[in-house]
């Protein structure tokens, strides 16, 4: 059959068919999925004014593709937009996707537990992958981490077929890991191979690694590899920086929690140079587009966490923006404004300098700013994800084995 390269095994798979395939766009992450991701509410279209745009109109939307003259429509011609969804088997906005995709416990667990199709071939292709029974006989939890990495790897070439763009892998589950930098290479190494066995392109997929400094050294040792990385938690302009010239393939940064921690911490908006701004995750995804370019750096930037239509606007010439369906459909409602394009690359502006950058350095810069009270709850929230598809696997797979 032709997805039995996901197993080296002489059983008969299930055809596997990517439950996001009707899905336009990334797959939610886990930490958006629980809720920790700021909701804005919902809000009736506003004049273009508000966000610095004149003659705006609404209009009536029904269809799920984008409307000609519409926002969205010349928004797409600025940035890569990608929308965000939890929805399994939405098919809104068809003209947005499929694009891209992520793979973590959260979701491995979540197509696990709906058994509704067959993603479940990604888990039976690892439980008969020759290499977890034979390399680790006699220790389970060894070949239990060997058979959720196969997993893994077997989802993400599943969707690698079905998704014009990229699929990121979370490989890094627990703070102990994403402090060793020789574990996070170690772990990206051992699935590279795992995806070459399948014959998956290596241009295809992404390692998604966390904002610290052991992922700094992960990254810089990857990259000059070839093992492209999906930087995530990036919240200084420290960190964006050293991961820039580590040379990340892309840093996500987050706007919507950035705003909502520097509200709630005022005296570090001067600290960071944010204190003009009336956005300061907006002027933050500023300063890392500027400083980017200052350098001469090739890392692409993820601006996440968009609230709402005029922080969409505002970021306009990022080069990926993930968006809410809700916030795809207020700019699919409005005719487009001539001054779209004067959002986030092409406003001008004071950039701090940003010098040599040292381990000290740049965990001075963490704790003056979001990263570490948000790398804390990610990884949190990874390991707490991790332990329960590893008991599911375990009770529900392994003990029928």
């Amino acid at each position: 059959p032709a997805n039995a390269r996901y197993a080296r095994d002489k059983r008969p798979h299930i055809m596997y068919t990517l439950a996001m395939s009707s899905l336009p766009g990334l797959r939610v992450t886990a930490s958006a999925r629980k809720g920790r991701v700021p909701k804005a509410k919902a809000k009736d279209v506003e004049p273009c004014e508000a966000a610095d745009f004149k003659g705006i109109k609404t209009r009536e939307y029904s269809s799920n593709i984008i409307s000609r003259g519409s926002e969205l429509e010349q928004l797409k011609k600025l940035s890569h937009l990608v929308l965000e969804t939890a929805a399994v088997g939405a098919s809104t906005f068809e003209e947005l996707g499929p694009q891209a995709a992520t793979v973590s416990p959260s979701i491995l667990l979540h197509t696990l537990h709906e058994n509704a199709t067959a993603d479940v071939g990604a888990l039976e292709g690892a439980m008969v992958y020759e290499p977890c029974s034979v390399d680790f006989t006699g220790s389970e939890d060894a070949r239990l981490e060997c058979v959720i990495d196969k997993a893994f790897v077997n989802l993400g070439g599943m969707m690698a077929e079905r998704v014009g763009g990229l699929v990121s892998i979370e490989i890094v589950e627990d703070k102990v890991t994403a402090l060793n930098s020789d574990k996070i290479i170690a772990k990206a190494r051992h699935m590279r191979a795992m995806f070459d066995e399948i014959n998956v392109d290596r241009e295809k997929y992404l390692f998604k690694i966390p904002g610290t400094w052991a992922g700094v050294e992960a990254v810089q040792a990857l990259e000059a590899e070839g093992v492209r990385c999906h930087v995530t938690q990036v919240h200084c302009l420290e960190q964006a920086a050293a991961f820039g010239r580590a040379g990340a393939t892309v840093v996500q940064l987050y706007v919507g929690r950035l705003q909502a921690w520097y509200k709630r911490h005022p005296v570090h908006q001067l600290s960071n140079k944010l204190h003009e701004a009336s956005n300061h995750g907006i002027e933050f995804v500023r300063q890392v587009k500027a400083t980017f370019k200052t350098e001469g750096l090739d890392t692409k930037i993820i601006a996440s966490s968009v609230l709402d239509r005029e922080n969409a606007l505002s970021l306009a010439g990022v080069d990926y923006m993930l968006l809410s369906d809700r916030v795809v459909s207020t700019l699919n409602t409005a005719d487009a404004c001539d001054q779209i394009g004067t959002g986030v690359v092409a406003r001008g502006g004071n950039v701090p300098t940003v010098g040599e950058i040292t381990q000290a350095s740049f965990e001075a810069a963490l704790g003056m700013s979001p990263a570490y009270e948000e790398i804390e709850a990610h990884l949190e929230l990874l390991h707490k994800d991790e332990e329960a598809l590893k008991a599911f696997v375990k009770t529900s797979v392994m003990r029928n084995d």
